[in-house]
């Protein structure tokens, strides 16, 4: 059978808690693309199919943003921006103006694109949209049905190379787990899977073995998916009893919308612990007024649960471009001007969302709490300091995403009053790894001894500075890995939403003194898997 036999492990990276056994669906790849020709019809006639075909796919963009949740609905319209980009479709009419085709015109133009963003692995995502996009437009030129043929009765593990967000959104109730060959644990099929509860496991390269019929565990937990396996064997995540305690540490969530406001209150966060803004205007042209900004934080502050809320200010940038920012295209934007840096040329912007912030704040009556992004140095620290404080009752803190502050944050005593560590972005930069390749999906994996002992630094460092220290990357939605953040000396995490009751349980269920002797110890291992194993070991002794 292909070489594989009776619980072979395909490891991967787990994206969930849950895990399943279901038979195998392989997703049939899509009819090919008619090869790149030459016109018959005219450069004006082209012109017409082209801007229908756009039409036409950015309608169905909307409609499957209709009928999806928040997560999926953000990414619908960035997609959607990528679509319309006026750029984009000036160089294709460059290309029918030689003759080409509509489909052959769109298809160079965004593989010129892709090119110009191919030398930064931060946009190899980004790539990806835009070839998926243009796949949908040359399709609807040729007549090719679009989408996945998915079945709608049974329980099925739907296997491919890798699922685009339009692929996802036509998910049916028949799809219990995902596998997928490519993609990160940041990639759309993971956020997606993870905001839909769908047990998966990606960048399982092994799994180009599986066909039809084969039954397989997907175990998330156990970062694997196994062959013809039982349920009984998956690794299962630890389940904690309650003990009436308050949690170690306040659990705040992560939000990006007035939905997830909403959804954060019915967790019961204790706060939020990062308002991410940018998400408020990827699809935004112009730029919007102090007004329009005042309403819509207004409406958010009001939604979001008691405590503090922590907005961090305009994270645009490398995956992440505003419209009405008009920021140009770089060799390397990962590590170009993003977020704070974007104060030398859209310093207004900056200061509108501050005051917006402070209107809201005033009218609303919430403590609102303002950090910058991308902080490298103690001086811009000081500087985002010393603006924010002139404009509104803020505490105000920097997020820790760069290596070079950690090193740093001795000099901020008395200059900030708190941190917040992105893990994602921190792991990015520490281990020299992007966060949307695949194949270095195990250096951005949060149990890697770098990243915990370079935790460890913060948290003492914060401590001794008076500066008040979280965590609000992706990890702190794991609540093993919560409590080891508690252990260290952490005194906040934030999760997604659907995550601040596990990760609550957590830091509710185990001793300041176990997690501080967890915390110690697991420094002293050398690989990613032994420290997760020993933590996982000593909550089950614990639970």
């Amino acid at each position: 059978m292909r070489g594989l036999t009776k619980g072979q492990v395909l490891s991967g990276l787990g994206v969930g808690l849950n895990a399943v056994v279901a038979e195998v669906f392989r997703v049939a790849p899509m009819q090919a693309l008619p090869e790149f020709a030459k016109s018959t019809k005219g450069a004006d006639a082209e012109r017409v199919s082209l801007k229908a075909a756009i039409a036409s796919v950015s309608a169905h963009l909307d409609e499957l943003a209709a009928a999806s949740d928040d997560t999926s609905a953000d990414i619908f319209e960035a997609l959607k921006f990528l679509l319309e980009d006026d750029e984009l479709f000036e160089v294709a009419d460059g290309h029918l103006a030689d003759g080409w085709s509509a489909a052959a015109a769109y298809g160079l133009a965004v593989n010129e694109f892709a090119e110009l963003l191919g030398g930064d692995p931060d946009f190899d995502e980004r790539v990806k949209d835009l070839q998926d996009i243009s796949k949908r437009v040359q399709a609807n030129l040729a007549g090719i049905k679009v989408g996945l043929e998915l079945p709608k009765h049974g329980s099925f593990v739907i296997v491919g190379e890798d699922f685009s967000p339009a692929d996802t959104a036509q998910f049916t109730s028949a799809v219990v787990g995902v596998i997928t060959l490519k993609g990160g644990p940041t990639s759309h099929t993971a956020i997606i899977c993870r905001s839909r509860s769908i047990p998966a496991v990606v960048s399982c390269g092994e799994a180009a073995h599986l066909v039809d019929g084969d039954i397989v565990l997907v175990d998330p937990v156990g970062d694997r998916v196994v062959f013809n396996a039982e349920l009984s064997e998956a690794t299962m995540p630890i389940e904690f009893i309650a003990t009436g305690r308050e949690p170690l540490v306040p659990v705040r969530s992560n939000i990006g919308s007035l939905d997830d406001a909403k959804k954060a209150s019915s967790a019961g966060a204790n706060g939020v612990g990062l308002f991410r803004t940018e998400l408020l205007y990827l699809s935004s042209s112009s730029q919007p007024s102090v007004e329009a900004q005042t309403a819509l934080y207004a409406e958010i502050l009001a939604a979001a649960p008691e405590g503090p809320v922590v907005v961090r200010t305009i994270d645009a940038g490398s995956d992440k471009p505003v419209p009405f920012l008009n920021m140009p295209h770089e060799e390397n934007p990962s590590l170009g001007v993003r977020g704070y840096r974007l104060i030398v040329e859209h310093r207004q912007f900056i200061v509108d969302q501050l005051q917006s912030l402070e209107f809201a704040r005033a009218h609303t009556g919430r403590e609102v709490w303002v950090m910058a992004p991308m902080i490298a140095t103690a001086a811009e620290a000081r500087e985002f300091a010393a603006l924010a404080k002139s404009i509104g009752q803020f505490k105000v803190g920097i997020m820790v995403e760069t290596p070079s502050i950690v090193t740093q944050i001795a000099d901020l005593k008395g200059q900030i009053d708190f941190l917040s560590v992105g893990t994602n972005d921190l792991s990015q930069y520490l281990f020299a790894a992007d966060r949307m390749n695949p194949a270095l999906g195990l250096l951005l994996n949060p149990w890697q001894p770098g990243l915990i002992r370079t935790l460890a630094r913060i948290a003492s460092e914060s401590l001794a500075a008076g500066i008040s220290s979280g965590v609000c990357g992706e990890s702190a939605s794991d609540p093993a890995f919560a409590v080891v953040l508690a252990g260290l000396g952490m005194k906040s995490v934030s999760s997604s939403p659907s995550q601040v009751g596990a990760v609550k349980a957590a830091l509710s269920a185990v001793a300041e003194a176990d997690a501080k002797r967890i915390a110690h110890e697991v420094q002293n291992f050398s690989t990613a898997e032994e420290a997760k194993a020993f933590v996982l070991a000593e909550l089950q002794k614990l639970s």
